[in-house]
């Protein structure tokens, strides 16, 4: 099922901004109904519409341009490709500032998928649904709330707490603490793991109760509570049905691409064929800019460029480039391609001859075209091959920084989508897969070593690496009790997760996002600060307060 995104409830109650906004376009919307919001949302019909209301913010980030930057960029897998327009999130820059409307967007919805959940908190007590649909219902709303504050708090710090439904723009407004926040979160889970208790089929992207044990295993661990994120991601891995698949390339393969259907997917932000069912359209200017043409949209961000480079052209196969993001060297180097299958399920290195106008002399269609080498490549051996060669030192400099043009360097293909209907079809089908499996048994291993049993957290390292080892390889890709580091972990958890908008969170976490970046990425090292483990608040925010002098500016932006 696709649908649970089907009603969006235009109301004050709802969509109006947590507090911080003046009068928006939402907030003067006229109901052309002679039902009120109160009457409406007393019926089964009403409610049912206003918890579903609740899920549509996480389409503004899995899956979307702000999403991926605000995870990808600026970390130490990810640098920026030569098509790119947002640099200063890759380098730190001092024009990442508080103006930049990105922060205002994700921010903005945030807050009201918040409000949209304490609407839906108040009115639930009084509506139509039998007691066991409320228990479901107020799970699902408390893991969403929980959600939107994890990310708002992760990102920028101390924020506004509100628990009550806003109804109207306030002019004041004082930062709860991160441990605040944290205490709401962690009673929502708590509460929801309770309320969805027997609830374990995924149903369109539904919250369910190991959706809500794995955001607490998750939680637990950037909280530093190894204990209870041992217990939760152990709870993920043996008390539901769920498998890693066999083959990782397989993993990302279209056909497996519903979440619902797929073995290993906990959980995962749904996206439909048709994109009336998606978000496009709905919400004000900034969603029309930062959401375009709705569905997901990663299958485009991660790809290269070949434009004139004989006998070849884009199409759906390939992918549509963008040229956003290129690996790192640091990415590339952690992969051992002849022992770990996820080298070749996660990257593309050889494009084909598709192209009839553009065949070089002798080639054909299907003809290989272009290679990339991730190691170098000889002036002989390039004369004789027929196709064009990129090779390590044609695409970075000895600093790692790319060479210009940054267009050419490996595909991140494990988003892709040969399914839409034509190769510039922005908008994708493909479901964004929130938690995996293979998560949780990092999660469980990381969690393992902080609590000083670095065998238990090798043995569940190495079931997530038996499943990435290439046909007899299995024992070569086995680690041992010695090999587990805090560092070992964060490579394990690149070559597993490349490019699932987790690594910024990992890095904040782990307290090695300065280090790493200023070691290899050398777009970030000139600028990154400690300051910048926090996003600075929307200008726009702390400008329509009076009380300007009590909600500060995050440390270090305007």
């Amino acid at each position: 099922m696709k649908k649970i995104f089907r009603y969006i409830i235009a109301s004050i109650g709802l969509t109006g901004t947590l507090g911080l906004n003046s009068c928006s376009d939402f907030l003067e919307e006229t109901n052309k109904n002679t039902v009120t919001s109160d009457q409406f949302y007393k019926t089964a019909e009403g409610m049912e519409g206003l918890v579903n209301s609740c899920y549509a913010p996480t389409r503004i980030w899995y899956g979307k341009v702000i999403g991926h930057l605000l995870t990808e960029a600026g970390t130490d897998e990810m640098l920026p490709g030569g098509f790119t327009g947002y640099t200063y999130f890759h380098d730190y820059s001092s024009t990442l500032q508080a103006t930049e409307t990105g922060f205002l967007f994700v921010w903005k919805s945030f807050y009201r998928g918040i409000n949209a959940c304490n609407t839906a908190l108040e009115y639930l007590p009084t509506s139509p649904l039998s007691a066991s649909q409320k228990a479901v219902r107020e799970g699902e709303i408390r893991f969403l709330r929980a959600f939107y504050y994890y990310h708002l708090t992760e990102t920028f710090g101390d924020i506004p707490l509100r628990t009550k439904s806003t109804t109207a723009p306030e002019t004041t407004a004082l930062r709860n603490s991160k441990d605040d926040i944290y205490k709401l979160i962690f009673s929502d889970l708590e509460t929801a793991l309770t309320q969805l208790k027997g609830v374990v089929t995924p149903q369109g992207g539904r919250i369910t109760e190991p959706a809500v044990a794995a955001l607490l295993a998750r939680l637990y661990l950037t909280r530093d509570k190894n204990t209870e994120a041992l217990t939760m991601a152990d709870r993920v891995i043996n008390n539901y049905s769920y498998k890693l698949m066999s083959d990782y390339k397989a993993l990302w393969n279209i056909s497996n691409s519903d979440g619902s259907k797929n073995s290993e997917v906990v959980w995962f932000v749904n996206y439909s064929e048709n994109n009336n069912l998606n978000d496009y359209g709905r919400y004000d200017d900034l969603g029309y800019y930062w959401l375009w043409e709705g569905g997901n949209h990663a299958h485009v961000l991660y790809l290269p460029y070949f434009g004139g480079d004989k006998g070849w052209t884009y199409d759906v196969e390939t992918g549509r480039p963008l040229v956003q993001y290129m690996p790192s060297k640091y990415l590339l180097n952690i992969f051992d391609e002849t022992k770990d299958a996820r080298w070749a399920g996660s990257f593309r290195m050889v494009w084909y001859a598709n192209d009839p106008t553009s065949l070089a002399s002798g080639m054909k269609l299907g003809d290989t075209s272009v290679v990339i080498s991730k190691t170098p490549v000889s002036a002989e051996y390039r004369k004789s091959k027929p196709y064009v060669i990129y090779d390590v030192n044609d695409i970075y400099q000895a600093d790692g920084l790319p060479t210009i043009p940054r267009w050419h360097f490996p595909a991140l293909i494990k988003f892709a989508d040969p399914t839409r209907s034509a190769r510039d079809v922005i908008n994708s089908k493909r479901d964004a897969f929130v938690f995996r499996l293979s998560e949780m048994y990092l999660i469980a291993a990381e969690a393992s070593m902080k609590l000083g049993d670095n065998a238990k957290a090798a043995s569940y390292v190495n079931v997530v690496r038996s499943r990435a080892a290439l046909p007899g390889q299995a024992a070569a890709m086995q680690v041992k009790a010695s090999d587990m580091t805090l560092d070992f972990i964060l490579d394990e958890r690149a070559r597993e997760f490349v490019g699932e908008q987790l690594r910024w969170f990992d890095l904040k976490r782990t307290g090695k996002l300065i280090e790493r970046a200023t070691k290899y990425n050398p777009f970030a090292a000139p600028n990154i600060k400690a300051y910048h483990t926090l996003r600075p608040i929307p200008r726009v925010e702390i400008d329509v307060l009076q009380n300007k002098n009590e909600f500060l500016q995050n440390p270090g932006y305007n």
